[in-house]
């Protein structure tokens, strides 16, 4: 696993959390080692010594990303300009990139990252400096993403549509394996989650969630048919938000689930 999701994740919360700019270039380009990695970290902070940076490599998308604090949009495309000759003439550029910049490409820096990490995939051409759109295609902009980790398939169903219709961006995993390799690669504003999964439980999804989610920023909403006041207990000292058991009301779960987020 890439630390590119979680490390950038971390440091656009920082930016968001101090109400600071922060400039990001993701780009597509070929195997990338450590050390090539570090040569370009070595590279621009002695060309551009006045700007905090940040490099981080995505091995499984072959996707190289880029932080810059406290930079704006216009910065940004001319740092993308410098990446992209240092990666043309060194021969690892392999595909396009793509540019944004927090909090004027878009209100929440988490959303902002993790739908340039889904557009960056479906960009075509070579070495094209694409700007982030927040405007998807149906025109909604910033939607809250939820995941959803429960083993039965017909709750996944039914909630996935109607959250949906309700404007909620959902991912659904079956398992509580599933489940934490989604939330890496996805970093999602709330999870639901059952506490019987297969693989591990929802209560050691939590502890893992909770290591890899240094400021712990995602809410987790408890959906189960345990009714002990132990397991009640114990999910909250695990970081639950709320906790609700079976069987439920969709619109009582979207009501709670909007308060937590909003």
């Amino acid at each position: 696993m890439s630390n590119l999701v979680p490390a950038f994740y971390q440091l656009l919360g920082e930016m968001e959390a101090s109400q600071t700019s922060c400039g990001v270039i993701l780009v597509t380009c070929k195997n990338l080692s450590k050390e090539g990695l570090e040569a370009i970290k070595v590279a621009f902070e002695t060309d551009t010594p006045d700007v905090t940076a940040h490099y981080e490599y995505d091995k499984t998308k072959n996707i190289l990303g880029v932080g810059l604090e406290g930079q704006k949009l216009s910065d940004t495309h001319f740092h993308a300009l410098r990446v992209k000759d240092y990666l043309l003439e060194k021969h690892l550029l392999s595909g396009s990139m793509l540019i944004a910049s927090f909090p004027e490409s878009s209100r929440s820096s988490r959303q902002m990252l993790m739908r340039m990490m889904q557009d960056i995939k479906e960009l075509e051409g070579f070495g094209e400096i694409h700007i982030y759109d927040p405007v998807t295609a149906d025109g909604q902009e910033d939607q809250t993403s939820i995941l959803l980790v429960n083993s039965d398939q017909t709750v996944n169903e039914f909630l996935t549509i109607y959250l949906q219709r309700k404007g909620y961006q959902v991912n659904v995993a079956s398992d509580g394996m599933e489940g934490m390799q989604k939330f890496q690669e996805m970093m999602p504003d709330l999870v639901i989650t059952d506490l019987n999964l297969p693989v591990i439980n929802g209560y050691q999804l939590m502890e893992r969630i909770k290591r890899t989610e240094k400021d712990y920023t995602s809410k987790i909403v408890i959906l189960t048919d345990k009714r002990l006041e132990e397991d009640v207990q114990k999910s909250f000292a695990l970081g639950a938000s709320d906790y609700i058991t079976k069987p439920f009301s969709p619109v009582e779960l979207e009501a709670r689930v909007k308060r937590l987020i909003s």
